[in-house]
């Protein structure tokens, strides 16, 4: 082993946990990536000695494109006095969720009805934007994903899905070996190339089933799906914050770049006024997505100088990091250009993507109520099913 020090004294917390989480992606070789705030430094213990110039050259460069991210705050909702729980402890003790595996979790009773609660929210507020709903799969096509450029960026997150292969002899051991219990052990060599993967963004399918779609020149198309989203998390898993299978609500508008501005505008306004009814402490900031491989790294500075991205946060000073529960993105003409989506006078047509995490949701108003229904907004208390 070897461990490596790093001064990142001057990053703001965002930046440090942009790093950190970018090294725990490299499980091979970095078996531990821990920042210290009282000195700034980062401690990272290495598999391989080896692998030490790889990982200082990377945080050399992830902390130069850090220092040309601006922070910007859009909108928020202070809190004066707020209390922010470190509720970890106290959602694994609960009898309202049981973690099934690694960033996988069942909720029933107040948990659950606190999620539907949700759940109607954001629905109820992409009918407010007379979206059409529709339902997906959670299996993707590879080729979406290859289209979109998805796993240009992020193949850290993808799960890839397969089937055995089809062939008796096969299929013969493979139930031999899973009543000996070697069945992890025999899979490699047994199973198709992959073909499908679970669907990394709710929204995927939508930009293809517009593929050639002709709009009036101020028309707007806007669509609302719910599914559930698979990200690997390689930094690890925590119940409702960091999940490998979690929930989102996403509402998606095309048309011209003007109205989708105005648009994401009305939908940030919309959801600030909702945290100010149930006293949420949250604010609305430029983001960007976590690039942080060589090739795509300079899209974050992209993504803040454009304001194409905004991120709904809750602050977790206890970890010194904010989560991020919704999204505002605007595409400009990235996906519809792939497909052909235009106007009938033959100008482009543009995309946004609102999305809501509902478990991020659910934690982040834990953290401020607490886990007792007695201590939840009355709005709240009234709506539970």
């Amino acid at each position: 082993m070897e461990t490596r020090t790093f001064d990142l004294a001057e990053l703001a917390a965002a930046d440090v946990q942009a790093i950190v989480e970018a090294l725990r992606v490299d499980t091979e070789n970095v078996l531990r990536a821990q920042h210290h705030a009282d000195t700034g430094l980062l401690e990272v213990t290495l598999a391989r000695v080896e692998a030490a110039e790889d990982i200082a050259a990377f945080v050399k460069d992830m902390k130069r494109t850090q220092k040309r991210l601006r922070r910007s705050i859009h909108l928020e909702n202070t809190v004066e006095e707020i209390r922010i729980r470190d509720i970890d402890a106290d959602l694994l003790a609960s009898q309202d969720l049981h973690p099934v595996g690694d960033g996988l979790t069942v909720l029933r009773g107040d948990l659950l009805r606190l999620f539907r609660w949700f759940e109607r929210r954001f629905r109820a507020l992409a009918a407010d934007f007379q979206a059409e709903e529709q339902h997906y799969p959670v299996l993707v096509p590879l080729e979406v994903l290859t289209e979109l450029g998805y796993l240009d960026h992020f193949p850290q997150h993808v799960t890839f899905c397969s089937h055995l292969r089809g062939s008796l002899p096969v299929l013969e051991t493979m139930a031999s070996d899973a009543r000996e219990g070697y069945l992890s052990e025999q899979l490699p060599g047994k199973l198709r190339q992959p073909r499908h993967v679970l669907t990394p963004a709710v929204c995927m399918p939508c930009y293809r089933m517009l593929r050639d779609a002709v709009l009036e020149p101020e028309e707007v198309r806007t669509y609302t799906m719910q599914n559930h989203v698979f990200r690997f998390e390689a930094g690890g898993f925590r119940p409702l914050a960091r999940s490998w299978d979690f929930t989102v609500r996403d509402i998606v508008f095309f048309g011209s770049n003007e109205r989708l501005v105005s648009l994401r505008m009305e939908v940030m306004d919309r959801v600030i006024e909702l945290c100010r009814q149930l006293g949420l402490h949250v604010a609305i900031e430029l983001a960007n997505d976590p690039f942080f491989l060589d090739a795509s790294r300079s899209k974050a500075v992209y993504q803040r100088m454009t304001e194409v991205k905004y991120e709904l946060l809750f602050p977790l000073p206890h970890r010194q990091e904010a989560l991020a529960a919704s999204s505002f993105n605007l595409h400009r003409d990235f996906f519809t250009a792939i497909h052909n989506t235009r106007r009938t006078d033959g100008s482009g047509v543009e995309s946004a993507c609102m999305g809501f995490g509902l478990e991020r949701w659910v934690y982040g108003f834990l953290t401020q109520k607490g886990l007792a229904p007695s201590g939840w907004p009355e709005l709240v208390r009234r709506g539970l099913e």
